[in-house]
């Protein structure tokens, strides 16, 4: 992505089309880096994250499908040859490399944004797939796994590292009674000893760092002697 918007890499080395395509795909909002080589394609690559790559076979230094097999290796994004070359074993050579989509030249300007269009859409249902397995939610609670992060209601609770990994611990064990050695040894990485004190001032600051006015959507209960529970059913309880 560049500045919100799908980064594309066109790797054409014929100006007038590239410059048609680039102008086509600016119209839906995408932006678009041209390279006319092998070589200049290798060197933006290496510069900028394309969400899709678009692939003219024949090149005046190399060939698409070698490009393909390069791109491939460090990059999951979607890729579409471009080209005159019409025979299916080509286009199933392409494929089998790689490829994710084959256009023949000429193609139809509506049928290339349209296929376009489909491969970026797939693209940013796997970016919220990835996004959401990052994401915990229970009632007004979120936790951000990939920013060590809890938010209620939005909010950030500024919680320390320590503090989060308690409750990161107590949330994945939702509703089920964990023993302060079991919290303990979790998270410290060692055995509690007679060292409870610390792991009780650490829920007494999340308690009040993530509100009690929250109570009535997650409540982190507290069996005296025993040990911690989180759960969302806590005014059922």
């Amino acid at each position: 992505m560049l500045n919100g918007k799908p980064l594309i890499l066109m790797v054409e080395d014929n100006e007038k089309m590239a410059q048609l395509n680039t102008r086509l795909l600016n119209r839906q909002g995408y932006e678009v880096r041209i390279a006319y080589s092998a070589a200049e394609a290798r060197d933006l690559f290496g510069r900028i994250k394309p969400d899709l790559f678009v692939l003219d076979i024949g090149l005046p230094d190399g060939d698409g499908r070698e490009l393909c097999e390069e791109f491939r290796r460090e990059s999951d994004m979607p890729i579409l040859f471009l080209t005159g070359k019409i025979e299916t074993k080509e286009k199933v050579n392409g494929l089998k490399i790689g490829g994710d989509y084959y256009l023949t030249k000429p193609y139809d300007r509506e049928e290339f944004i349209v296929v376009v269009r489909n491969l970026l859409s797939r693209v940013e249902q796997l970016r919220k797939k990835i996004e959401e397995s990052y994401i915990i939610k229970k009632g007004a609670l979120s936790l951000r796994l990939d920013e060590r992060k809890a938010y209620v209601n939005g909010r950030d609770a500024l919680l320390t590292g320590k503090e989060f990994a308690v409750l990161l611990v107590l949330v994945q064990n939702e509703d089920r009674e964990l023993s302060y050695e079991a919290i303990y040894e979790q998270v410290w990485g060692m055995p509690m000893n007679e060292n409870v004190n610390a792991l009780r001032q650490q829920i007494l600051r999340l308690r009040k760092k993530l509100g009690e006015e929250n109570e009535k959507s997650f409540y982190i209960f507290n069996e005296h002697g025993k040990g911690y529970t989180f759960t969302t059913l806590y005014k059922q309880i």
